[in-house]
């Protein structure tokens, strides 16, 4: 009886000790994290260098370590540095060309041999101007013989002069009063009532005089101008009459340059491009993936073996003692 209780207390405590020496730890599955980062560099080993630089090896957020897994890269821009150029002998540059996929715009031209043209313009006035009272330049449009193109020049005023005369057409406008009698009253003039037509004839000087027309100018018609109509009992209506006359033409002048090219030349273009093949400044997204760290058990294995040689030793010399104390006792 005295030997199972002490194997049983031996058992007992050999288990308790085992389930101490070896605790189970159970760890919850955690999701990778990541860091990002943009970089600018001149290549992929540089871009490669500063992300490995920026991003420690291991981290902890919110009590859980991490290691870095891996980083990955993204080029999201890429600006080249250098240029290169290009000559072109046309007579005719465009803004923009592409050879060997490398696009080029222009940057200067150096046309072929100019032949410059003088332009002249000129702006008639049928009344006294000075130059103070006329616009400084006019523009007119002109064509191109070499090209065929029509371009607008703007020409500067020259001065201003008398150039001849020219005919023209006033109208003057003539108010008849006491319309409604058998003669209405015009400057002081009595005229006989017509309904149809102003009765005028016969007083050409005065109107002339009248609305200051010079030597020469004479009446080509008359009308009426609209119905009779009262103001302060009086009886009015309106007439015109037109007055071809003479006048002294004013001319403004204008003079500008047109330049056209030499027909027999060309011209040269200069053209620059981004060089693809020279420097270039690299824009990069840089990633890193960091995964949560496990903790090991090695240690709590093989301490745990320890303690369990131990014991089943301990068991062995305790089941021996017991043995021979049997032995004598019997």
């Amino acid at each position: 009886m005295k030997n199972k209780r002490l194997q049983r207390g031996l058992l007992f405590s050999f288990l308790l000790t085992f389930a101490f020496a070896s605790p189970l730890r159970v760890i919850a599955a955690e999701e990778q994290i990541t860091k990002k980062l943009t970089i600018t560099a001149k290549d992929e080993q540089d871009y490669k260098n500063q992300a490995e630089n920026a991003f420690a090896l291991k981290i902890e957020e919110n009590g859980q370590k991490y290691e870095r897994s891996e980083i990955r890269y993204e080029i999201t821009d890429t600006t080249y540095l250098d240029k290169k150029y290009k000559l072109v002998q046309t007579n005719e540059p465009t803004q923009a060309i592409t050879e060997d996929g490398v696009e080029y715009t222009l940057m200067d031209y150096y046309g072929p041999k100019t032949i410059d043209q003088t332009v002249t313009a000129y702006a008639d006035y049928d009344h006294l101007v000075t130059a103070a009272d006329v616009p400084g330049t006019k523009e007119i449009v002109v064509t191109d013989e070499v090209t065929g193109e029509q371009k607008t020049v703007t020409c500067s005023l020259t001065g201003v002069a008398p150039s001849g005369t020219t005919t023209v057409d006033n109208v003057m406008t003539i108010t008849f009063s006491n319309y409604n009698a058998a003669y209405y009253d015009w400057n002081g003039n009595y005229i006989a009532h017509n309904n149809q037509t102003p009765q005028l004839e016969g007083y050409e000087d005065q109107l002339l005089a009248q609305v200051g027309a010079a030597p020469g100018s004479v009446i080509t018609g008359y009308h009426y101008a609209g119905d009779p109509y009262t103001i302060d009992g009086v009886v009015y209506r309106d007439a015109t009459a037109t007055v071809r006359q003479q006048v002294p033409v004013y001319r403004a002048n204008y003079e500008g340059i047109f330049t056209t090219q030499d027909s027999d030349a060309s011209g040269t273009a200069t053209y620059s491009g981004l060089d693809p093949e020279g420097r270039v400044e690299l824009t990069v997204t840089a990633t890193a993936m960091y995964v949560p760290v496990k903790d090991t058990y090695v240690p709590y294995i093989l301490a745990g073996a320890g303690i369990l040689v131990f014991a089943v030793f301990v068991v062995i010399i305790l089941m021996t003692i017991a043995k021979k104390r049997k032995n004598k006792n019997s």
